[in-house]
């Protein structure tokens, strides 16, 4: 018999202006990361804060350099980094694709943001933790988004996230989505919906024999 327990701590709610703790990397963990490693940091933060800032495209590169604020000298490629990412992000804008994810947040409809929460289950004795960047609350409908800078991503880590949902709100629509930096894409990985009985009600873009054994 599978044992399953879960839990999901939605604390870090976005709802209104927040205070977005900062602490400094340590040159230590520093030398371990790799550039686009430290790229994909910093385009997180620049996007938690446009966020929480409902989108003020003047702000990008103060919002740059606050995350750049982090990470300690000796950081050679700052002036890299700060370019890059703004351009990253302006580019976000201009895309097609970020009508898609403005609809996400349609303020009529949103009733909490919650920025990495944490959460796990046991399954078979064995635990999965879990973190995913974003989840968008609305009435009847749960929306995970999970960034990345060029779009590759751990299949296990998004149906992981997508069942602890599935489990925890049998009655609502789930939907996964990865969002790519460079090229900027919105990309819909997973999708439950409780309107249909039919294969469609749990469905994956390229993989739906994952989830035929769930209805």
């Amino acid at each position: 018999m599978t044992r399953v327990k879960i839990k999901l701590n939605l604390k870090t709610k976005i709802i209104m202006p927040v205070k977005l703790n900062q602490s400094k990397v340590s040159l230590r963990f520093l030398k371990e990361k790799s550039d686009p490693m430290i790229l994909g940091e910093i385009l997180h933060y620049i996007w938690e804060l446009l966020l929480i800032s409902k989108e003020n495209k003047n702000q990008i590169e103060t919002y740059a350099k606050k995350a750049l604020a982090s990470y300690q000298e000796p950081l050679p490629q700052r002036s890299y980094f700060l370019e890059r990412a703004k351009e990253i992000i302006e580019n976000m804008f201009k895309s097609e694709e970020f009508k898609k994810l403005s609809e996400l947040f349609e303020k009529d409809k949103v009733l909490a943001i919650y920025r990495e929460p944490e959460g796990f289950f046991i399954e078979e004795d064995q635990i999965h933790d879990l973190r995913p960047d974003l989840i968008i609350r609305k009435s009847d409908e749960w929306i995970i988004l999970e960034f990345k800078l060029h779009g590759k991503f751990e299949e296990a880590q998004l149906e992981r996230y997508f069942s602890l949902l599935k489990k925890m709100f049998p009655n609502d629509n789930i939907k996964v989505y990865l969002v790519s930096f460079e090229p900027f894409k919105v990309e819909l990985k997973y999708c439950k919906t409780i309107d249909k009985l039919d294969e469609s009600s749990f469905s994956h873009p390229t993989q739906l024999s994952l989830f035929k054994d769930l209805n």
